[in-house]
């Protein structure tokens, strides 16, 4: 996780370590994820974040220089969560030594990742910032890249073999596959969010037993 805190680090002027600093700069978040929800990424500036947050524009610019800085904090974050999500959900299943037990639990990981993201104020926009904003790019590709990680650890554990370019080219399917259908189903009208993750779910169990079947 900390590999986005040193990301965020080269945008951020200032790294609160005084409990009063550490309540503006959450304060200044809020404010920024409760607007995100309620005007859009394109709408947010720092000067509305400041009037939400109660401080005052400079005292924002202290540990913001620009909006983008703002949604890069927020950004980094999300995907803090959810790796430590992805973590929790690998090591409850490692033990079982048998992949096939974690692939057929991968419904579990769309359900948690999906109830995460609902758990987190504007939790959607930050999705759809993180995918939208060209800056946010590099905070996305390494979510995916660690989380990705930590799934080819786990198989390669598993079947007691080295990570190898296979083995990562599958996990890191699986880890876009997975925000996918989380997005879909966060984003869907239409459809139930419990069918949008059981048949994501169902996908990549598929995809994994037929890999399986192939070694």
């Amino acid at each position: 996780m900390v590999v986005f805190r040193k990301r965020v680090a080269l945008l951020e002027k200032y790294k609160p370590k005084q409990e009063r600093a550490k309540r503006t700069h959450a304060a200044i978040l809020t404010a920024a994820a409760e607007l995100l929800v309620e005007v859009g990424v394109e709408s947010l500036s720092t000067n509305i974040v400041a009037k939400r947050a109660r401080v005052s524009v400079p005292a924002l610019y202290r540990y913001f220089p620009n909006k983008h800085a703002i949604l890069n904090a927020l950004s980094a974050a999300y995907m803090d969560k959810h790796t430590a999500v992805v973590q929790q959900w690998v090591d409850e299943h490692l033990g079982q030594d048998d992949l096939l037990l974690l692939v057929n639990n991968i419904g579990d990981l769309l359900a948690r990742i999906y109830a995460a993201t609902q758990e987190q104020v504007g939790g959607l926009e930050v999705v759809q910032a993180v995918r939208a904003v060209a800056a946010l790019r590099e905070v996305r590709l390494a979510a995916h890249e660690s989380t990705s990680n930590q799934l080819a650890t786990a198989v390669a554990e598993i079947l007691c073999r080295p990570v190898d370019e296979l083995m990562m080219t599958q996990a890191r399917l699986t880890i876009a596959s997975t925000y996918a259908v989380v997005e879909a189903a966060l984003e869907e009208d239409s459809l139930s969010a419990e069918s949008m993750l059981s048949e994501g779910a169902r996908m990549l169990q598929l995809y994994w037993q037929s890999a399986l079947c192939a070694d």
